[in-house]
């Protein structure tokens, strides 16, 4: 289960090499404030992608910590308390998962990047936009976002934050099957290099 191997410099790189592609997606989304649909699309347009990476750490660096180590890059890097809040608890439930389960068991990290989608999507879209939607648009009002907020945090009011949170996982696990396969193919690609050079 690679409980006792730890993480070498050559790991903590790869990690964070691999997170921040994650990294440029989230700050390439801030085109999505374009509407308030597009806001509400954000994390369901994230759990999709965001897997690929995901299962690429979680089975090329099979190690205790690798995960909280993306985690950590994520949180930092989104710059808001409650998602920085967040993403660390995902990483922390993540290594728990991942050190009963065994560090690179697919089932695990399907079920710890369905949890990291859905905490992400409450810190990044649902606690901004629902509970703290007058002071998110406070905080734009210089840049032109405020109309957009406004209209997004009223359509996530009421029910309208569950069925995007209903949205959140099914997509995440959509994401995690799209990893998975990524990795397979991957890794069925390096066996078959390794196995040409030993001929």
């Amino acid at each position: 289960m690679n409980r006792n191997k730890k993480l070498k410099v050559k790991d903590i790189i790869t990690v964070v090499l691999l997170a921040m592609i994650n990294v440029v997606l989230f700050f390439a989304s801030s085109l999505l404030y374009v509407t308030p649909y597009t806001i509400m699309m954000m994390p369901i347009f994230f759990s999709l992608l965001e897997g690929i990476v995901y299962f690429i750490i979680g089975t090329k660096v099979k190690k205790p910590g690798a995960i909280m180590i993306y985690s950590i890059v994520r949180s930092i890097l989104g710059g808001y308390l409650p998602y920085i809040l967040l993403i660390l608890a995902a990483g922390v439930i993540a290594e728990l998962i991942l050190w009963r389960v065994g560090y690179g068991n697919p089932k695990g990290l399907t079920v710890s990047y369905i949890i990291n989608q859905v905490l992400a999507g409450i810190g990044s879209t649902i606690y901004p936009y629902v509970i703290a939607a007058k002071s998110m648009a406070d905080m734009a009002v210089t840049d032109g976002r405020q109309d957009n907020i406004n209209a997004a945090a009223g359509m996530l009011q009421s029910w309208g934050w569950i069925v995007l949170l209903v949205a959140i996982l099914v997509t995440a696990l959509i994401g995690a099957s799209i990893g998975k396969r990524v990795v397979r193919k991957h890794l069925a690609a390096v066996d078959s290099e390794e196995s040409e050079k030993t001929v």
